[in-house]
């Protein structure tokens, strides 16, 4: 169809209205690079799988795909081999794939009534395991949980102890009477990863330690105590030690996506091709629209029609007659 054909009947207009029904960008992309066609089966197949998507939504089936926000980066990250995903984009995604999974579980249970749609929904693979790996890992809040690998709990706990160590220790320091009136004040400081007293800086050396540093005024310094260092060393390669195992853990999850590329690119097009036929379905029911006879003899014949955008409802049974469409070149 010429460019200017669809440019006066605002076809531009009939694709931003359904791209606001969708629900993922991938749909979202698909719906606004749809073009009208002339094939007649092409057309009537289009028509038959949007028939069943708007039956299986009115019986009060979903067909939602949850999406999460930057999924496009989410997809672009995987590209980039040995990089993990962030603990929320795991999280994203795991939802994202649970929620096609969800709905092609719809679909197929429904196959008698939706075929096309069950073709569709057959190319999908499950991502279930990787899912229920990355919720075991990651909490809701992005933190990755000691569940995660017996060798996180075990550097976990171990640094759990080292610093309930270093705790007594050091309270003990700040509240005793030989070292606490050297205090500038009494807590504990964070310097580097490494745990210190805040010593008046005139009484330098009245504590045995290494200082890391001293405040903006001058007026005391951070020091480590003697007492402390080994417990602080161990204590800091026990935390790179967590943060190795971290990003172990975020790379292995990440991994299970990019070992099955082909099958998640085969889900991502399914996902795609539910999500605009959702959208249509929901747009078809907003406008009360009907799905066309299709002629094959050049005809084109439109009874009580209206254009798509043109709002309010048309309540009289004899204006809701069908609207006819030719499938192929129309004739003059």
């Amino acid at each position: 169809m010429q460019p200017a054909v669809l440019k006066a009947l605002e076809f531009d207009r009939i694709r931003e209205a359904l791209a606001r029904e969708t629900l993922t960008p991938l749909g979202r992309a698909r719906a606004l690079s749809l073009e009208p066609s002339t094939d007649a089966g092409q057309v009537r197949h289009r028509l038959d799988a949007t028939s069943e998507a708007v039956a299986l939504i009115t019986t009060g089936n979903g067909m939602d795909i949850s999406a999460p926000e930057g999924l496009l980066d989410l997809l672009d990250a995987l590209q980039v081999g040995g990089q993990p995903l962030e603990p929320l984009g795991l999280i994203g995604l795991a939802d994202f794939v649970d929620s096609v999974d969800r709905v092609c579980g719809v679909i197929r249970r429904a196959r008698s009534t939706a075929p096309l749609l069950a073709g569709v929904a057959a190319s999908a693979a499950s991502f279930a395991d990787e899912a229920t790996a990355t919720r075991r890992a990651i909490a809701p809040t992005g933190d990755v949980t000691d569940n995660a690998s017996p060798a996180l709990r075990a550097i976990r706990d171990s640094l759990r102890r080292q610093r309930a160590q270093l705790r007594t220790t050091l309270e003990r320091l700040t509240r005793g009477r030989d070292t606490a009136k050297y205090l500038q004040d009494q807590i504990v400081a964070d310097r580097g990863g490494r745990y210190v007293l805040v010593v008046r800086t005139e009484h330098q050396g009245a504590i045995p330690g290494i200082v890391h540093g001293s405040s903006s005024s001058g007026a005391s310094l951070y020091l480590e105590p003697i007492a402390t260092v080994q417990t602080n060393n161990e204590i800091v390669a026990l935390a790179d030690r967590e943060k190795a195992e971290v990003y172990r853990i975020l790379l292995e999850l990440t991994d299970g996506y990019r070992s099955r590329a082909d099958e998640l690119d085969a889900t991502l097009h399914v996902a795609s091709e539910l999500d605009l036929l959702q959208a249509k379905a929901r747009l078809a029911a907003r406008m009360r629209a009907i799905a066309p006879a299709l002629a094959t003899d050049g005809r084109l014949e439109l009874r009580g029609a209206r254009h798509p955008l043109l709002g309010g409802r048309v309540s009289e049974p004899e204006k809701t007659s069908g609207v006819f469409f030719v499938a192929g070149e129309a004739k003059k």
